[in-house]
């Protein structure tokens, strides 16, 4: 199928759940709400000859019908994502090529409250399920895939095809089921954030790597394989709400079990084709979130137990001109079979000024998987408003992350995004800023070391 017939189809069943909401709006008693956003978002890099990083424009649309004790919601993107994409002069014909449009069905779900109980209420469709308490770094909220799109927009997931039930024993604390029956991955990031999350290869010496292919073992498609579980105790204690959290399932990334690698066409280069799948682990998380005087605090853990060890076993057929050896099979235990702990805890303050300052140290990003694997990151945010709430200035935003705690000059990583916006218009926000980046190493933000980007950003909500 043309990517053309798959963005019309895409944006028939995004019209198609729209006017399921419209038709009914007509009742007065039970009127159809709603609401939207328009963004656009460009960036543009500083080296690269000035190349676009990014040029987005998104539409989205969210509709809500009530009519108790039955809630309906649908929420849609319509974007209009990256460059041009024709080839060929015949391709100028086809309007997705000239502009792509990536029409995204986000949530469309029913919700009862009051379902079989009064203490029962149940949610049905694709929706966010939105566990955790940290500011977008959620350990603990592994029912949604991540969204690594963008991978600057932190904390971002794409909505679960899921039965969602949550019995309240009273109006301070409730217990949540959820079971997912379809596995969807994570998509991963695009455009120039593409491969910065690809599988690391380390060639021999004297040798490169020529192409890189690889292919997916998805979870079986049944109950047992393709589903996920999870159940969450949630309570208010005093000012502090606390929950407690488990999730069954497979991981949203993949990681390597097998690769061959072989001599290329050309001299002294190794093609490359690995086999990813999806392995399964157990999640033990628990969160809180409070105040102590005028200042926020919140802390979460999630403790991830692999169901097994992952080695990569790797078939290697050099150059027969190689002068040297070459073992025909090597063996490396890219995932121990034994927990490791991911954790977040932050705070923020206002100061009397009224600057806002958020902090939060984080031990583990998402991609990163095994004890010996996680890295430690430090993020922090500022934020103030002058003249008359018409300006925000955010002059110190960014993180750092030192991956060698025994060589931390030679391994660590910093971004920093400063902006300034402008909100002298109601639902208006027009923002300038900048993506920089630095650091040394193998980790995450030296890998975007060239990537230095301004960016302008606008979003009119309605």
């Amino acid at each position: 199928m043309t990517k053309s017939k798959t963005a019309k189809k895409s944006v028939f069943a995004a019209s198609i759940v729209l006017l399921g909401l419209m038709l009914p709006a007509g009742a007065q008693d039970n009127p159809l709400l709603w609401r939207g956003r328009l963004e656009t978002d460009h960036r543009i890099l500083l080296r690269h000859e000035r190349e676009w990083a990014w040029n987005e424009n998104r539409l989205e649309l969210q509709l809500e019908k009530r009519a108790n004790p039955l809630r309906v919601v649908s929420n849609v993107w319509i974007r209009h994502l990256g460059p041009a994409t024709a080839e060929r002069s015949t391709e100028l014909q086809d309007k997705n090529r000239i502009h792509p449009l990536r029409p995204e069905l986000r949530e469309a779900y029913a919700g009862v409250y009051g379902f079989i109980s009064d203490r029962l209420d149940m949610t049905i469709g694709r929706q966010h399920i939105a566990w955790g308490t940290a500011d977008r770094f959620n350990p603990t909220n592994n029912l949604n895939p991540p969204d690594l799109e963008d991978i600057l927009d932190f904390g971002r997931s794409k909505g679960s095809d899921a039965l969602n039930l949550q019995w309240h024993f009273d109006h301070h604390s409730s217990l949540q089921l959820v079971f997912i029956p379809l596995f969807r991955p994570a998509n991963l990031p695009a455009g120039i954030f593409s491969g910065l999350f690809d599988l690391p290869i380390e060639p021999p010496a004297g040798l490169r790597i020529g192409t890189y292919t690889d292919t997916l073992e998805m979870p079986h498609n049944n109950l047992r394989k393709a589903g996920s579980l999870g159940g969450r105790f949630r309570a208010l204690a005093g000012n502090t709400d606390v929950s407690v959290s488990y999730v069954w399932g497979p991981d949203p990334l993949p990681l390597p079990r097998e690769a061959w690698v072989q001599a290329s066409g050309s001299s002294h280069a190794l093609d490359v084709e690995a086999v990813l799948f999806y392995p399964y682990r157990h999640i033990i998380g628990a969160d809180m979130a409070g105040s102590i005087g005028r200042t926020g605090i919140w802390a979460e853990a999630a403790l991830f137990i692999p169901t097994r060890e992952v080695v990569l076993t790797t078939h290697i057929s050099p150059p027969a001109a190689l002068p040297m050896p070459l073992p025909p099979q090597t063996q490396e235990t890219i995932l121990e079979k034994e927990p490791y702990l991911r954790i977040v805890a932050g705070a923020d303050y206002t100061l009397s000024g009224g600057t806002y300052l958020n902090i939060q140290y984080i031990r583990g990003f998402l991609h990163e998987r095994g004890r010996d694997a996680l890295n430690d990151y430090l993020v922090v945010q500022t934020s103030r408003h002058l003249r008359q709430n018409t300006l925000r200035v955010e002059p110190v935003t960014g993180g750092f992350t030192v991956a060698d705690r025994g060589d931390p000059a030679g391994n660590y990583g910093f971004f920093y995004a400063p902006s300034i916006a402008y909100l002298g218009v109601d639902n208006l926000e027009f923002s300038l800023g900048a993506f920089l980046f630095g650091g040394k190493g193998n980790n995450l933000f030296a890998g975007l070391l060239e990537l230095h980007m301004i960016r302008l950003h606008a979003r009119a909500s309605f």
